[in-house]
């Protein structure tokens, strides 16, 4: 969540002096949300604007750095070495295996086989069983499954199993996941799976739903997808049903003191610590999420009057939360959560 950010006072970017925020973000073509962020974020100076958008950025000369080197000379592959010496890709990947190294292996002649105390074999001559088919070479289960076996070689020598090799499973990673019993690469990949809107599902995720809860709610955007609706409840009563709080709580909001009305399904520490550097909570109280989000819309209902409309959507998402409440109206407030009241 983005923290709020005063319009007031000067910066100075790339030795420029300007009288606000707007005019930095006007004048390098940035959008007033990308800035205040920045500045949300600590960023001062020259710093307030991307490096690469800078009028004095020079863009660095890449430089290229090489896999293989043969002889003094760079490769980007091992394939472009062997083309290089006019030698198979499956000599040298052989040669290799059995202990040569790459200049050895790319450098001497084809005609010459003969590899000093060589014991160890191509590895690619033991039969193996795949889904109840035996064949005789994995060489021969990679080309019965459309797969270049100097591929599936390489993959078993990284530590693949063969039925991550010939992809019939998942090679876990820092990114892989089970869900439902079953291994996904990334979320990208489930998404695939159920034919599922990435953008949506990440929505939904840092909302705190689960992916089950999210997959069920559909592949369209449902109203504000930031936040709660009614729409959302009907259609996914577990999550209607899963512990909630309300918050009230005292922010810090331009140097002002101002009062935020939520709910949450996650802590509420952690909801407001992203929104805010400064904040005290008021008072809160335990509810389903459903009856947090109802008792939450007749608050702002009531009480909408004294909503702070200096604040908009591209300084914070929950605007329409935000209060200048006078002294009686905070102890009202505090009084409906102590005693469960009704609102009228």
């Amino acid at each position: 969540m983005r923290k709020i950010i005063s319009r007031l006072g000067s910066h100075i970017v790339e030795g420029v002096e300007y009288p606000n925020l707007p005019s930095i973000a006007k004048e390098y073509g940035m959008t007033l949300n990308s800035i205040y962020k920045r500045y949300s974020r600590g960023c001062r100076g020259d710093n307030l604007v991307p490096e690469k958008k800078r009028k004095n950025y020079i863009k660095p000369v890449k430089i290229i750095k090489y896999r293989h080197v043969v002889n003094g000379i760079g490769y980007k592959s091992r394939r472009q070495a062997c083309k290089k010496y006019n030698i198979k890709e499956v000599t040298v990947r052989k040669r290799m295996e059995r202990g040569w190294s790459l200049e050895n292996a790319v450098t001497t002649p084809a005609r010459f086989h003969y590899v000093p105390n060589d014991d160890l074999g191509s590895g690619t001559a033991r039969s193996v069983t795949i889904e109840g088919k035996e064949f005789r070479t994995i060489s021969e289960a990679a080309r019965e499954y459309d797969l270049i076996p100097e591929n599936v070689l390489a993959a078993l020598q990284k530590g693949f199993t063969v039925e991550q090799a010939l992809k019939l499973e998942i090679k876990p990673t820092e990114h892989s996941f089970f869900f439902e019993g079953k291994l996904y690469k990334s979320k990208e990949h489930l998404c695939r799976t159920f034919n599922f809107s990435i953008t949506i599902l990440r929505n939904r995720l840092n909302r705190g739903l689960t992916i089950r809860d999210a997959l069920n709610l559909g592949n369209e955007n449902i109203g504000n997808e930031g936040r709660y609706n009614q729409e959302i409840f009907e259609r996914n009563q577990d999550l209607a049903n899963r512990s909630g709080k309300l918050y009230f709580a005292s922010v810090l909001i331009n140097n002002k003191q101002r009062y935020k009305i939520g709910i949450t399904a996650k802590t509420i520490r952690e909801r407001l610590s992203k929104e805010f550097l400064s904040y005290r909570l008021i008072k809160f109280i335990k509810k389903s999420l459903y009856q947090c989000y109802l008792l939450e819309k007749q608050l702002l209902n009531k009480f909408s009057i004294y909503r702070d409309r200096e604040i908009n959507p591209e300084q914070l998402d929950g605007y329409k939360e935000v209060f200048d409440f006078p002294e009686e109206v905070v102890e009202n407030i505090k009084s409906i959560l102590d005693n469960n009241l009704k609102i009228i």
